[in-house]
């Protein structure tokens, strides 16, 4: 036998095992348990829009893996008219948004449900909620998005818009 064909066969089955490891590897990473929240990440950041109201402003951060928040406010002449706190949760492999809002609901958080997203726009619904039933949100682009709160007020059909432009990261 030629002495050479054992080292031969050892150099190729190196070969073979170390040319397997990075598929091998590959194949074990596993996606973010919160991959659908983390697809939403555009929305972080600081996003205001001026109106003849005044002046609203919505910050959102990553609080931790499964939940983004933000709180929302508009100031009129130094005043702050409005006030909230929401929460982007994923829970399993849903996405909730919760708002708490001074004043109403007696300070109760109320949850929507994500009902449709892609990649430039998330639609949450509580058909049971009074107003709204509809919160959207609509990235027009890095620096801009439409937020739309929509439902029936008093048997009408009543829809409020936000042009927020984005003021910081």
């Amino acid at each position: 036998m030629n002495p050479k064909l054992p080292l031969a066969i050892s150099i190729i089955i190196g070969m073979i095992a170390c040319n397997a490891t990075p598929k091998e590897k590959a194949a074990t990473v596993k996606a973010s348990p919160y991959e659908r929240l983390d697809s939403i990440s555009w929305l972080l950041g600081t996003w205001t829009d001026s109106s003849k109201i005044g002046k609203a402003t919505e910050t959102w951060r990553k609080e931790n893996d499964s939940t983004y928040t933000a709180e929302s406010f508009i100031v009129s002449q130094k005043d702050t008219i409005f006030y909230e706190q929401v929460k982007l949760e994923q829970r399993n492999n849903e996405i909730h948004c919760v708002i708490k809002t001074k004043g109403q609901h007696d300070n109760e958080s109320v949850s929507f449900k994500l009902r449709s997203k892609d990649a430039e726009a998330l639609v949450f619904e509580n058909p049971q909620h009074d107003f709204p039933t509809q919160i959207t949100y609509t990235k027009i682009g890095n620096d801009s998005l439409y937020a739309e709160i929509s439902g029936l007020a008093k048997g009408q059909e009543r829809k409020e818009g936000f042009p927020f432009k984005k003021t910081a990261q």
